[in-house]
């Protein structure tokens, strides 16, 4: 019944996910498609029978299929060469044909028939003589006049005779993840695509639940996911190991030049709670880096508590090839960096996603690169880590056909988890000591360029400071907190142009102030007053839906405020409509203004402001005194004038008369 839901799963995640979502894939081994390989043999035993189950379509009447086993790839350049075609060593026994006819279900099988080189039975027709190791397959699907129609190239896997060997430990590392859901506006639009791959993922590991497999999660994708398809993603990681991620994919390197160590802390905290809330509790000890890092970026895991930690290959400095001429498959430890184990990931085996088109051919050649790697040394204890790439798709069949190789029947390989890879493999010798001993071999970081985050780094401070202004205004458990810091979060996704960096941070400003201008502050209005105290009714209006805590700046040069010395009111919105009665006193008669300043109570954000006229008609005592002494003064100062004015008229009227004779002029 599972195997049934799973390949229901499969058949869907593979029909839903679209074209453009693909990645980019190398051209397959084949020319027309019309031969593909279900399943095969992950491994034989000596004097074991390889099979193969091919899908054959439009197959024309009297096609066969031809097996031609070719020599062993001793190593893994041989093995490359191979996989390109390339062909040095010749060939083993001659080509093996059997009829392509298919069953109801378009399966044809082939199979050929092995004999242990050392096996003292007589040979039997049609049986090929192979040792241990890893064998070339060519299958061409040829007409029945000798044309090949189609062709592909898989890898026999003979296991050693002996059971002593040691196999070789295998730490797979599955990103659980997918596009951004998050989008600039806040609004959340998760890929289909992405949810039904996540959800083929869980069925694959449920069927597989004896199999250990890393997780590493993008929390994003976790916070964006309907519970139902949670609930199976969460029942496929149980008694997995959960590695430490960021809340988003990110350049980790790029944002500590940039100066933003607090954001980068910020990304690993919000992470490490979203996946505990969400799937499982995550490792802290371990993390995987998806790309290259600094010395700084280390420190930094260091510092947060990482103990093992996994490196693509490609950013450690190179292995002295004197001493190290096989490929390293044991941890180490990097410059300046104590108390942290390090492993490389090995990209050859990444890589063999999407490498010929078919998912299950593309895991066969994924299972017998690993099979080369454990004939390279197989008496030390060694393991490899098989990390897989965030744009990397991974194909649910080629999931489960890499589990179903990884079974205990392949004594030659053990899955492991990362936390026992690093607990069971002795570390490598600077001198190619694999059994732990010696002085550990100690590797640098060689980071990629900086592809820069300065820009960015401004815009992030400004978000980030409207944000903890907002903050003082709300209760702690408010959504929209969450909101905006998930937002915050994802504008730093490594996928994300910087001009996508822009909008998602403008987007929150945006809605920010979108909630603040819900939050309107007294209206223009004139007030009088009939004497030197009154009160001032100020009436805010708060249309968020939620308690809002605002903090009243009252600005008024004639005004002093008996009640709030310093200017200054705190007040908790919790209604669509608060009133706030001030005791005002003003200083002179006549009109003050009051300005009234709403705020975030840090200061950091200013919601509204508006004016109040206070209009005063009353008369002080000084006042009263002052006028009526300008009165008397005047009065006085009129009575006195009108006197001295009619005197000195009669004075001069009795000096005219004089001059006539007594007589005053008419």
């Amino acid at each position: 019944m599972r195997r049934a839901l799973l390949c229901a799963l499969v058949l869907l995640a593979t029909g839903v996910v679209p074209a453009a979502a693909q990645p980019q894939q190398t051209p397959r081994q084949s020319r027309t498609d019309i031969l593909q390989l279900v399943s095969q043999s992950p491994v034989i035993e000596p004097d074991g029978v390889f099979m193969l189950r091919l899908r054959v379509v439009g197959v024309p009447t009297g096609a066969r299929l031809r097996l031609q086993v070719r020599n062993r790839v001793p190593t893994r350049i041989d093995f490359n060469a191979a996989v390109s075609g390339r062909f040095p060593r010749g060939t083993v026994g001659q080509p093996i044909e059997t009829p392509a006819v298919p069953d109801a279900s378009g399966i044809a099988v082939a199979t050929i028939a092995t004999r242990d080189p050392q096996s003292t039975a007589p040979p039997q027709a049609g049986t090929v003589r192979l040792g241990e190791g890893v064998y070339p397959v060519s299958v061409d699907l040829v007409s029945s006049s000798g044309a090949t129609l189609d062709s592909l190239l898989t890898f026999l896997v003979r296991l050693p005779t002996s059971h002593d060997s040691a196999p070789l430990g295998v730490a797979v590392v599955l990103p659980e993840g997918g596009r951004l859901a998050r989008q600039p506006d806040g609004s959340t639009a998760l890929d289909p695509s992405v949810a039904q791959l996540l959800l083929s993922h869980a069925a694959v590991l449920q069927t597989h639940n004896s199999i250990p497999v890393t997780i590493a999660p993008t929390p994003e994708t976790l916070d964006a996911l309907e519970p139902n398809t949670l609930a199976e993603v969460k029942k496929g990681a149980a008694g997995r190991q959960v590695t430490l991620t960021p809340y988003v994919r990110m350049h980790a390197a790029d944002w500590l030049t940039a100066g933003l160590d607090a954001e980068v802390k910020r990304q690993f905290t919000s992470g490490v709670a979203t996946v505990r809330s969400k799937l499982a509790s995550p490792d802290e000890t371990t993390y995987v880096a998806d790309g290259s890092i600094t010395p700084e970026f280390a420190e930094l895991l260091r510092e947060r508590g990482v103990k093992s930690l996994v490196v693509p290959d490609v950013g450690l400095s190179p292995l002295d090839g004197r001493v190290f001429n096989r490929t390293l498959t044991q941890p180490f430890t990097l410059k300046d960096l104590d108390g942290v184990q390090v492993a490389a990931a090995d990209a050859g085996l990444s890589a063999h996603v999407a490498e010929t088109g078919d998912p299950v051919l593309d895991a066969n050649h994924l299972l017998a690169d690993l099979a080369v790697l454990f004939f390279d040394d197989p008496p030390d204890t060694r393991g490899t880590v098989v990390a897989f790439g965030n744009d990397q798709r991974i194909d649910p069949q080629f999931l489960d056909t890499l589990l179903s190789g990884l079974a205990p029947s392949n004594r030659m390989l053990r899955p492991m988890t990362l936390s026992t890879m690093f607990s069971a493999v002795p570390r490598a010798g600077s001198k190619g000591e694999t059994n732990g001993k010696g002085a550990a071999l100690t590797r640098s970081l060689v980071p990629d360029k900086d592809s820069g985050a300065g820009g960015f780094a401004g815009n992030v401070h400004a978000a980030e400071n409207e944000l903890a202004s907002y903050k003082t205004m709300v209760t702690a458990d408010n959504p929209r907190v969450h909101d905006f810091e998930s937002r915050l979060l994802v504008a730093g996704a490594a996928e994300l142009s910087d001009s996508d960096r822009t909008r998602y941070l403008d987007g929150v400003r945006d809605s920010i102030t979108n909630e603040t201008h819900k939050i309107e502050p007294p209206p223009r209005q004139t007030i009088s007053f009939t004497a030197r105290d009154g009160v001032v009714s100020l009436t805010l209006r708060n249309a968020t839906g939620y308690p809002v805590k605002v903090h009243l700046l009252l600005e008024g040069e004639k005004l002093e405020f008996p009640d709030h010395q310093d200017g200054t009111v705190d007040v908790t919105l919790a209604d669509e409509r608060t009133q706030v009665q001030l005791n005002v006193r003003t200083r002179a008669s006549g009109d003050s203004p009051l300005d009234v300043s709403v705020m975030a109570p840090d200061g950091g954000l200013e919601v509204g402001r508006t004016r109040i006229t206070v209009r005063s008609t009353a008369f002080s005592g000084v006042g009263i005194v002052l006028s009526v002494g300008a009165g008397t003064f005047l009065a006085a100062w009129w009575i006195r004038n009108v006197v001295k004015t009619r005197r000195e008229r009669r004075r001069r009227l009795k000096h005219l008369a004089a001059g006539n004779g007594g007589r005053l002029a008419t």
